[in-house]
């Protein structure tokens, strides 16, 4: 992970050599100012998965990339709005019924699942300095919030153990397990088919911060450890609904960035 953060770390710092913004302008302040936030890191990953349909869950390496504006509500507190990427994905031994067949629950676990999730997402939070960063070279801060999340793409790749053999691998049809979203959207657009709303849904997110402040030139960079929970359990149908699992996702972000 420490490679990863220090190659983003210095693609942030090229980024922001090219940002040329006066530095009385950007430490004046004013309610409604808005600042903007480019970043990017590595992801931690958890899961809960079913214990009797599967064992051995692991996470794969994670990424995400985002683009936020800070609105400036008080001198030390704003709103972070914007929008972010995030791919992440896991590994299961598990079950798998081949299109018209059944499966005996034997706990054999005969199949290896490897399903890669890519997601946009629209956080919004609430964030809080510890002082006031025109006058400090260092600003500590925390924030919290919600966010609305959508499954753009998944993939899956699903192998049996005992032959080495593939049976399937190409792209998935992940949503989640409970679909407020899809029941609002068609109250609000009548005909709107639930397919399209299906992957939507949201999260609780929190986390820490701290920048350092380029008192020549009122840019900052810095670093964050967020961490995200999803309301719902992501729905793992498999190939031709060869699988029925729900599983439990929640992650951990470290970002580097720019604020301009």
């Amino acid at each position: 992970m420490v490679p990863a953060v220090k190659k983003i770390t210095a693609v942030v710092l090229f980024i922001w050599s090219f940002l040329p913004i006066s530095a009385q302008d950007t430490y004046s302040y004013h309610k409604g100012k808005i600042k903007h936030r480019i970043s990017a890191g590595p992801v931690l990953s958890f899961y809960k998965n079913h214990p009797q349909h599967t064992v051995n869950t692991q996470a794969e390496t994670g990424f995400c990339a985002s683009y936020k504006m800070e609105i400036a509500i008080e001198r030390k507190t704003g709103l972070l709005v914007g929008l972010e990427y995030l791919s992440h994905g896991l590994t299961f031994q598990g079950y798998y019924s081949a299109p018209g067949n059944t499966y005996l629950f034997d706990r054999t676990f005969a199949y290896t699942h490897e399903i890669r999730v890519q997601e946009i997402q629209l956080p919004i939070a609430y964030k809080k300095a510890f002082n006031l960063e025109k006058d400090n070279f260092y600003t500590p801060y925390f924030f919290l919030g919600v966010g609305a999340r959508y499954i753009i793409g998944s993939y899956y790749v699903i192998t049996n153990d005992s032959t080495g053999d593939v049976v399937y691998d190409g792209k998935g049809s992940m949503d989640f397990e409970h679909q407020a979203a899809t029941q609002i959207v068609n109250k609000l657009f009548k005909g709107v088919h639930q397919t399209i709303t299906r992957e939507y849904n949201a999260f609780f997110q929190g986390g820490l911060g701290t920048q350092y402040n380029f008192r020549n030139s009122a840019k900052s960079i810095f670093f964050e450890i967020t961490y995200k929970y999803g309301i719902s359990r992501l729905h793992y149908e498999g190939y031709q609904n060869s699988n029925d699992l729900n599983i439990k996702d929640s992650h951990w972000g470290f970002t580097v960035g720019v604020k301009f």
